[in-house]
């Protein structure tokens, strides 16, 4: 029997050991990040004034603005900057600067023109300079010839405002040159519209021949100018007018193969009976050109037209 083994006899109490449990570790909760603080508008007006001191020295606190009141402010200024955009958007009148900046070109560019007739003046000669005092308007008797006049020259060459520059000093619209023509014939031989609605405007005669009896339908019809036949047919002209040859302005077009030149004619009562001096009506001149297609377009549209209009 072992020593320390108790016996019957001992009287200590037996001791019992339970194991030890172990207890579960509870986590701590997350930490929650503290709220942030309220933020507080302030108005920089009112920053910037100083806090009332009441006559006793004890500073009060002041309450800040929270911004309620700067928000009518702020539409009341975009309101103002959209008001004032539409005023210079829809404004219909031009500002005084605008004036001013015209009367400085306007004086500018007069100040360059005396700079320049001074220039001139000092280089010419007394003879020279006694001519150009005779002529303070333009004398056209001086600047033509027969063959070549200014008016008729200025027509060609698309220069309305010194064509009319002319025309206001008393130069005769229908003025004729060595061949007869007047300016109007020249524009139109020129395909110039913008002339030749210009002169129709001014007075031009349309009706005008010209040595050899050609009127500007003639030359509209034979320079294929599409838009200036029908503007001489509106101002009145007779398409059916002849020169000296017998020849019509439809005559002219089935010449130049101009169908719709031709057709214009026929549908404005042109005549496909009558003939040139030498016999030859439109329809016979369609059939000179031989077998092609043109001949025969050309020949169709003089057999049919007016009877069908559609073609």
């Amino acid at each position: 029997m072992l020593p320390w083994a108790p016996t019957a006899t001992s009287s200590a109490p037996l001791v019992r050991f339970s194991p030890r449990v172990a207890s579960p570790r509870l986590r701590p909760p997350p930490r929650q990040p503290p709220p942030p603080p309220p933020r507080l508008s302030v108005d920089p007006r009112a920053a910037a004034q100083p806090r009332a001191v009441p006559p006793d020295g004890d500073v009060f606190w002041e309450e800040p603005d929270d911004g309620s009141g700067s928000g009518d402010e702020d539409e009341d200024e975009v309101e103002a900057e959209e008001a004032t955009l539409r005023r210079r958007r829809f404004s219909s009148f031009p500002s005084s600067s605008l004036f001013s900046r015209l009367d400085d070109a306007r004086r500018q560019e007069q100040q360059e023109e005396e700079q320049l007739r001074r220039e001139i003046e000092l280089l010419l000669t007394p003879e020279e300079k006694a001519i150009l005092d005779q002529n303070d308007i333009p004398d056209v008797t001086k600047i033509s010839s027969p063959k070549w006049s200014p008016l008729h020259s200025y027509a060609l060459a698309l220069q309305i405002p010194l064509m009319d520059k002319l025309l206001n000093s008393g130069v005769d619209i229908n003025l004729l040159d060595k061949d007869g023509f007047t300016p109007l014939h020249k524009a139109v031989i020129g395909k110039k519209e913008a002339v030749i609605s210009h002169l129709l405007r001014r007075g031009a005669n349309p009706h005008v021949i010209d040595r050899d009896g050609a009127t500007p339908l003639h030359y509209a019809a034979q320079v294929g100018a599409l838009q200036t036949v029908k503007l001489l047919i509106k101002n009145g002209v007779d398409v059916n007018v002849t020169d000296n040859d017998g020849w019509t302005p439809l005559h002219l077009a089935i010449q130049s193969r101009n169908r719709d030149i031709a057709k214009i004619l026929l549908v404005n009562g042109a005549d496909k009976t009558r003939r040139t001096k030498d016999g030859k009506t439109a329809l016979d001149l369609s059939l000179c050109f031989g077998r092609d297609f043109k001949s025969y377009d050309l020949a169709k549209l003089v057999k049919l037209v007016p009877a069908n209009r559609k073609l």
